[in-house]
C-alpha cells in the first residue's frame, strides 16, 4: 500500500471510530450512512478550504509573541473559519435533508463534519511528526475537540430548523457563539507558551464533552416525541408477541 494512503487509512481510523459510535446513538431512526459519510467528506473539504483561506486570516494577528497575538490567532484565524467550514458541510450535506428530523440528527451530522475535518487534520500532523502514537492523543483530545464544538452549532441549527421560531433562532445564535468561543478557548491555552496547555486538555475539553453529552441524553428523551408511529408501532408488535 501507499505510503500517503497508509496515512490517510491511520488518520482516519479514529475519526471512523467515533463516527460508528455518534451514529449508534441515535436509536429511532439511524442516519442513512450514505447520507453521515457524504457530511464527512464534506467535512475534509471543509479543512481544504481553511487551509486555502488561513493565509488570507492570518495579517489579522498582530506580529510578534504575546498574549494579543495568541488571542487573535485562536479566536480570528483559527476558531472563526475552520467552525464556519465545518457548518457549512454539515448544512451542505443534511442541514435541510428531510432525514434531519429531530435534534439528535443535528449532533450525529455536526459530528460526521467534524470528523471528516478533524481526519485531515490529523494527516497533517502525522506527516509532520512521523509518529502514530500522536494519532492516539489526538483521538481523545481534538477529534473530540472538534466533535464538541460542531456538534453545538449543529445541534442549534436542527433545533432552529425542526421549528423556525424567533426563539429558537436566538437559541441557534447562543450555540454558534458558545461553539467559536469554545474552540478559541481550547486552542488559545493548548498552544500557550506559559504552560497553560492542560486548562484545555484538562478544563475546556471535559466541560465541552460534558455538555455534548448532556446535549445526547436531551436529544434521546426527545425522541419518542418526533418519532411517535416508530414508537408505536414497536410498542404494538411487542404486545402482538405476548
Amino acid at each position: 500500500m501507499p505510503p500517503h494512503a497508509t496515512t490517510l487509512l491511520l488518520a482516519a481510523a479514529p475519526a471512523l471510530f467515533w463516527l460508528w459510535f455518534f451514529r449508534r446513538k441515535d436509536r429511532f431512526e439511524p442516519e442513512p450512512r450514505a447520507l453521515v459519510f457524504r457530511v464527512f467528506l464534506l467535512g475534509c473539504a471543509a479543512a481544504g478550504a481553511v487551509l486555502w483561506v488561513r493565509p488570507f486570516l492570518e495579517p489579522l494577528a498582530p506580529r510578534g509573541p504575546g498574549f494579543l497575538r495568541d488571542t487573535a490567532d485562536a479566536f480570528l484565524v483559527t476558531a472563526i473559519p475552520e467552525e464556519v467550514f465545518k457548518l457549512l458541510a454539515f448544512v451542505l450535506g443534511a442541514g435541510f435533508s428531510r432525514e434531519l428530523d429531530e435534534p439528535m440528527d443535528g449532533i450525529i451530522y455536526g459530528a460526521a463534519a467534524a470528523l471528516g475535518f478533524a481526519s485531515v487534520e490529523n494527516a497533517l500532523f502525522l506527516t509532520q511528526s512521523g509518529d502514530p502514537l500522536l494519532l492516539v492523543v489526538r483521538g481523545f483530545t481534538a477529534t473530540l475537540g472538534h466533535v464538541a464544538f460542531t456538534a453545538t452549532a449543529a445541534f442549534g441549527f436542527a433545533v432552529w430548523r425542526l421549528k423556525p421560531t424567533a426563539r429558537r433562532l436566538r437559541f441557534l445564535l447562543r450555540c454558534l457563539v458558545l461553539s467559536w468561543l469554545a474552540h478559541g478557548g481550547y486552542d488559545l491555552f493548548l498552544f500557550n507558551q506559559e504552560g497553560l496547555h492542560l486548562v484545555s486538555l484538562l478544563g475546556l475539553l471535559p466541560v465541552a464533552l460534558l455538555c455534548l453529552s448532556l446535549k445526547l441524553r436531551w436529544s434521546e428523551r426527545q425522541a419518542p416525541l418526533y418519532h411517535r408511529s416508530t414508537v408505536l408501532g414497536t410498542a404494538g408488535a411487542a404486545l402482538t408477541r405476548k
